[in-house]
């Protein structure tokens, strides 16, 4: 991720294309008819047909259950989708360290440890996220 100061904060960006979209695949995938629909999956996860229809293949997976969405997810290539795998990779917690906050987000370390000093700390709760990302400007 390109960590250039512009004036933007991370904050933006993640409350745009990580909180909305997990908001918007959350409810689909409570409301939405199981199996669900191939267009709807490729549009809130960010890929291409032809990437679904591989991943469905190597994964043997027939139809899009919740299960199968989660794996698909966990094997695309759009940005929530590598997010997602690396926080899979961290595991769930309710702490990060600037490193994984790096790794996760794609964020710069250097970028990340700033703003950890500039907020005091060295690990971070996760309801803390939005403020870190409120101090991390790309």
């Amino acid at each position: 991720m390109n960590t250039a100061v512009n004036g933007e904060p991370y904050l933006t960006h993640y409350r745009n294309n990580i909180i909305s979209r997990l908001r918007a695949i959350d409810l689909f995938l409570k409301t939405s008819p199981i199996p669900y629909d191939k267009k709807e999956v490729i549009e809130l996860l960010s890929i291409s047909a032809e990437e679904l229809e591989k991943i469905a293949s190597e994964n043997k997976i027939g139809a899009i259950t919740p299960s199968a969405f989660a794996v698909i997810m966990k094997n695309g290539s759009g940005e929530l989708c590598r997010a997602f795998k690396r926080q899979l990779e961290c595991g769930i917690t309710d702490s990060y360290s600037p490193e994984q906050v790096s790794y996760i987000y794609n964020i710069d370390i250097d970028v990340v440890l700033s703003a950890y000093a500039s907020m005091g700390v060295s690990r971070l709760h996760k309801g803390l996220l939005e403020t870190l990302f409120s101090n991390i400007y790309v």
